[in-house]
């Protein structure tokens, strides 16, 4: 019995041993990397990696990405992940490390752009969002600005959350949506709901701020006027282009709707099993949905109005509205000038266009028949189709499910055809290095992407299999 004790409790303790030197080797500071990161170009936009939907922000010699409530670097050298964090023997599990964070919505925004890198993280201390700038180590984390979460009481706005962060012409550029803390409603016993969202630019060097928009005073439905939903719709070294989105009706509350229909308005659904929920098809298909671009020049750090409309609606079977979408998509810039593509769901072909925003002069560069342009496979409402500095990936689909791949060269003006593909894009970018594009193989069955590298090279060649497993 003392013996089969005393070999229980070895094997626990080697069991223990090689435990912690796994948990060690996954959790290596990031000073031992051996790459040089503070030679980053900051003149092109950086998307910033969030914390969901595995996104990853790709620099010329990593990846930053969020994992296990960290923020960590993939070195594409060593072929290692790193925390970021230069503590020795730190266990990354506490507020004591800078690289950790307690929930998994407590951080994003992670990327290295100029000689630093930055992160918003949630502050619960001081109740607020910092904006962190840091070295290449985790070290010496500076707050560049504080956003105020506000208080949860009723008759207060409160942020939840913080959406997509771009940085670009010096700036982080990102959104904020908030929450209104109403009173309970009678029919529901919950809190009647409001929500906003504001959307701001903050300058990395000094922290000030350019507000595109602000909170409503008192609670108003979203999407009205007086509380429009602002997108960012491109984010670039040169410009920065917002979309104003609002209804010219106002949809009324739930309490404000039982109101109503307790003093005899909406007859038309007094039959209903549930009035207010034909009273919101009803709004659905009767709303009428405005927009308005904003464009912003970061050289000259001036506002204009781009262009305003009204949104086109799509319908399903039954001929309801089933949603809204704007004129265009906006793939990125070329020598100063906006690349878009008008979006008709109706017709098939895509025409591609240069914009000089100075001189209004338009080109059509491209005309994509029963295809599409490839963009990059990071979330986010901002994408970006221009890879290598001036080529648009983009594919025509062919006969069973296959897809022919070509790029448009901005520079010399040229179609070249590269290989076919499968229709759904095996290879799909979420960045590039100078020789190299970094993305996910798509897999129909796996919800976790595994990220691969591929030498530019042999894309162009479709010599898929040659991509690199990084993690």
């Amino acid at each position: 019995m003392r013996k089969m004790g005393f070999k229980i409790l070895y094997s626990l303790v080697i069991l223990l041993f090689v435990s912690a030197s796994m948990s060690a080797c996954n959790s290596r500071p990031i000073s031992e990397s051996s790459i040089q990161l503070n030679s980053s170009v900051s003149e092109e936009v950086v998307l910033g990696a969030g914390s969901f939907g595995f996104t990853y922000s790709v620099g010329e010699y990593g990846l930053f990405y969020h994992k296990n409530n960290k923020l960590q670097y993939y070195d594409l050298e060593a072929k290692e992940s790193y925390v970021l964090c230069s503590k020795a023997n730190c266990s990354h599990s506490d507020a004591s490390c800078g690289a950790w964070y307690k929930n998994m919505d407590d951080a994003t925004g992670l990327a290295m752009y100029g000689e630093n890198v930055y992160v918003i993280k949630l502050n619960p201390d001081s109740n607020t969002y910092d904006l962190l700038s840091m070295d290449p180590t985790g070290s010496n984390q500076k707050v560049i600005y504080s956003l105020d979460v506000g208080e949860y009481k009723p008759g207060s706005w409160v942020a939840n959350d913080i959406g997509d962060v771009y940085y670009a012409g010096g700036m982080a550029w990102f959104s904020a949506q908030y929450q209104y803390i109403g009173e309970v409603t009678e029919e529901s016993n919950e809190f009647d709901y409001f929500e906003s969202t504001i959307a701001l630019g903050v300058n990395l060097q000094d922290g000030t701020t350019i507000m595109l928009n602000e909170l409503p005073e008192d609670k108003v439905m979203y999407e009205s006027e007086d509380n429009a939903r602002y997108e960012f719709e491109l984010v670039s070294k040169d410009y920065v282009l917002v979309s104003k989105n609002w209804n010219t009706t106002e949809q009324l509350s739930q309490k404000a709707f039982y109101e109503a229909y307790e003093q005899g308005e909406f007859e038309e659904f007094g039959n209903a099993a549930d009035p207010q929920y034909e009273y919101l098809m009803w709004y659905q298909d009767h709303k009428e949905s405005m927009f308005l671009y904003l464009l912003y020049d970061v050289q000259n750090g001036e506002w204009t109005e781009f262009e305003s409309g009204k949104h086109k609606a799509d319908y399903d079977e039954d001929g309801h509205v089933s949603g809204y979408h704007l004129p265009y998509i906006f793939l990125g810039t070329y020598d100063g000038k906006l690349i878009y593509q008008i979006l008709d769901y109706e017709d098939p072909d895509i025409p591609v266009y240069l914009l000089d925003v100075k001189t209004n002069e338009r080109e059509q560069i491209l005309d994509i028949k029963n295809g599409g342009t490839l963009v990059t496979a990071n979330s986010g409402n901002v994408i970006s189709s221009v890879m290598d500095d001036e080529k648009i990936l983009y594919c025509l689909f062919t006969e069973n499910e296959k897809a022919d791949i070509f790029y448009y060269n901005l520079r010399t003006k040229e179609h070249v055809e590269l290989f076919q593909d499968d229709r759904r894009i095996t290879f799909r970018m979420i960045g590039e290095t100078a020789d190299k594009y970094i993305g996910i193989i798509y897999s129909p069955v796996s919800y976790n992407p595994t990220v691969y590298m591929i030498d530019k090279e042999d894309y162009y060649n479709g010599d898929l299999k040659a991509a690199e497993k990084l993690f």
